[in-house]
């Protein structure tokens, strides 16, 4: 093993997720970094711009595959915060929920620059100190405002299947078809009940979006009807190209199973990070799949960020924070690939036993990864911004960063394909951080998050090669900055 062994701990933050999808459709672009204003570090002082709502209770678990991951409607996901508390990502899956997880928590965030130079953020971990995000759609009228009976009604997850939605257009096709008998083909079918509560439509009389969670049109009514055919909006026929997709295309539902909801970071005042409210909506799929291969140990996630406040943001980043108990806690180590864009997490020896309480994998114990597969948006600029051919070349790193392309093919999509404005970003900085109050421990206030969002430590001192990354290592080299903590020795 090299140095990097000793020194980076389970915690860690990352610009990553497991297979993360994300839609920035907001106006939020990078500019020259002109350093922000902290914002507040306590979140009370940013109650009166905020909604009085209760914090978030809603739970379900994407349980289709190999894997157990427990989702929550407050931002957070893969944590049991009720009982005893505990890790709640199982792979590989047990009937009793007795085998070891992967994951002990992970959220997302988000942090940018105000014109007026204000950093605006919403993060959390473990929800122990505070919350920043809240359920439910905001008002469109540029106030992205909420209330707390709304934040109420959205505080649930819309749990379905693909073979479900396949099976109710069938049915009503078969009814509309003179040629086919329903009471035939399909006796005694009954549509599922989650159809009937499915948020297609925010409530226009409150300023919300008209157009919520997808929906398939059966109709042509231009309105979600089910009892006519619609269903939640899987792309059945495979219609959907995602490599020619446009930003303002909209997001069908993915998966074999999908659960989705809204939630955002007007609700109430930001308790966790203490950051100034972004107005931001977030539209958000868990979904997985069944497959004989490796996806079947796999789950992804879907993230549409819509910031319906009015004031564009600079600088954005958006970022996966995930705390990574490979079964045992004690002996895990982090790094990142920087040619695949990829996070992963790993044992310290060939033999991960029980601890703390929780199950270990034994002996050759399994590795995870963390992946931005199609991350947000990179600005329009009426170019295609390029980037190598395959996966085997590297484009000359200078020239990727003066023309705003990407030097190895597994940090982005969309790069040097002959398509104008399709590139995404992959991931773009990688950090851990200690659990403990140093200056690479836990964040206390916004512009903590912020820095680690940009891979730099809490007392604004660079990432830097060797080491523990910090200055005060006499290991980690001054003139060698880095974005991507990777492997070194």
């Amino acid at each position: 093993m090299n140095s990097t062994d000793r020194m980076t701990p389970t915690r860690i933050l990352a610009l990553a997720s497991l297979f993360l999808f994300g839609t920035l459709a907001a106006p939020a672009r990078e500019s020259q970094d002109r350093g922000p204003q902290q914002g507040r570090s306590n979140g009370q002082a940013v109650q009166a711009k905020a909604a009085g709502c209760s914090p978030s209770t809603a739970r379900d678990e994407l349980d289709l595959n190999n894997v157990r991951a427990l989702i929550e409607t407050g931002g957070n996901m893969w944590q049991r915060r009720d009982g005893a508390g505990g890790p709640a990502y199982e792979v590989p899956k047990t009937e009793d929920r007795s085998g070891p997880d992967a994951l002990f928590a992970g959220s997302l965030w988000l942090g940018g620059v105000s014109p007026d130079n204000q950093l605006k953020l919403a993060a959390v971990r473990f929800r122990q100190v505070g919350n920043d995000y809240w359920p439910g759609p905001l008002t469109n009228t540029g106030d992205a405002s909420i209330t707390a009976d709304v934040c109420v009604q959205y505080d649930k997850t819309w749990k379905t299947l693909r073979q479900d939605a396949e099976l109710h257009r069938a049915f009503h096709r078969c009814r509309l078809d003179p040629a086919c008998d329903e009471n035939v083909e399909y006796p005694n079918y009954v549509m599922p009940s989650i159809y009937e509560e499915w948020p297609a439509h925010g409530n226009i009389d409150l300023n919300q979006d008209y157009n919520l969670a997808p929906y398939a049109d059966e109709d042509g009514s231009d309105d979600y009807n089910p009892e006519e055919g619609d269903y939640p909006g899987y792309d059945l026929d495979g219609e959907i190209d995602c490599t020619s997709r446009k930003r303002e295309d909209a997001i069908p539902l993915f998966g074999d199973q999908n659960i989705w909801w809204v939630f955002n970071d007007k609700g109430n005042a930001h308790t966790e990070s203490g950051g100034l409210p972004i107005g931001m909506e977030i539209r958000a799929q868990a979904f997985a799949f069944a497959t004989n291969d490796a996806v079947n140990n796999m789950t992804f996630y879907n993230y549409v960020l819509i910031n319906q406040g009015t004031q564009t943001l600079l600088n954005t980043y958006m970022g996966q924070w995930a705390d990574v108990d490979l079964g045992c806690a004690d002996d895990d180590y982090v790094g990142c690939d920087v040619q695949r864009g990829l996070g992963y997490a790993y044992n310290g020896d060939n033999n991960d036993e029980n601890c703390n309480g929780n199950p270990g994998y034994g002996v050759q114990p399994p590795a995870m990864g963390i992946d931005f597969f199609e991350g947000p948006f990179q600005d329009y600029d009426d170019l295609d911004n390029p980037g190598p051919a395959t996966n085997a070349e590297i484009y000359n790193c200078q020239n990727a960063r003066d023309s705003l392309g990407i030097p190895y093919k597994g940090i982005g999509i969309g790069y040097g394909d002959g398509v104008v404005d399709n590139e995404r970003y992959g991931m773009r900085a990688y950090l851990y951080h200690n659990n403990n109050s140093t200056v690479t421990g836990d964040p206390q206030i916004a512009i903590n998050y912020y820095n680690y969002l940009r891979a730099i430590w809490r007392d604004n001192s660079p990432n830097l090669y060797g080491g523990t990354g910090h200055q005060a290592d006499a290991e980690a080299d001054p003139n060698t900055p880095r974005a991507l903590h990777v492997p070194w020795g």
